[in-house]
């Protein structure tokens, strides 16, 4: 038999849960701030109170929607790179190849595809540059932990040049795609994709000249 505090911590858990979804499935037929407390609530079922009491704003129910699934991308591109073997001989330029090849094998357009229907995809757009500041951070800093794990002799700025690089080249590619697809998960946003992602790597690989 449940306790008075779990039966709350419970229903708590629950309400943000169905606020979350709700904010999505909004957002996405909406569009970001084209829906109200209101219809979120109704939408949610809860009332108008409760959704403050988990948000500040509609938005807000929005971008933490969105963290959720950076937060899968980060999950799924560390599990990948745990299940890989580390360089047999450490420098930077192994470690660059092997998080270069688990950023390509990570499914990122799934992700990708979801965050941009909830926010858009234009550069202006404010939920947009709180996305990419978000995700920057935040993949950035793991990727950073990844790589010393893995080569902890390495320079610690050295270290944060490769990881940065990786993931500006992964946000310009993004960029790029969305503007390309539409960001649509499909089999042919899927090939350019992989196409934008690897001329990325092969210029941080190679370098510009020629």
């Amino acid at each position: 038999m449940l306790h008075s505090d779990d039966r709350r911590r419970q229903v708590k858990s629950a309400n943000r849960r169905a606020i979350l979804d709700a904010a999505a499935a909004l957002a996405e037929e909406h569009g970001l701030g084209r829906f109200t407390v209101e219809d979120l609530a109704e939408r949610a079922g809860v009332s108008r109170r409760t959704i403050f009491n988990h948000f500040a704003s509609v938005d807000d129910a929005v971008y933490a929607r969105c963290s959720e699934l950076l937060g899968v991308i980060v999950d799924d591109f560390v599990e990948l790179a745990d299940a890989t073997p580390p360089p047999a001989a450490p420098s930077t330029g192994a470690v660059f190849e092997q998080l270069a090849d688990v950023i390509e094998r990570t499914d990122l357009v799934r992700p990708l595809s979801r965050i941009a229907r909830l926010v858009g995809t234009g550069e202006n757009h404010p939920a947009t540059v709180m996305w990419g500041h978000e995700v920057l951070q935040n993949v950035t800093a793991r990727l950073t932990d990844e790589v010393a794990r893995r080569n902890p002799r390495s320079d610690p700025f050295t270290v944060a040049l490769l990881a940065s690089s990786l993931i500006n080249a992964m946000e310009v590619a993004f960029t790029q795609w969305a503007a390309e697809t539409g960001a649509a998960d499909t089999p042919g946003s899927r090939l350019v994709w992989q196409r934008l992602l690897r001329t990325a790597v092969e210029h941080l690989r190679h370098g510009f000249a020629g």
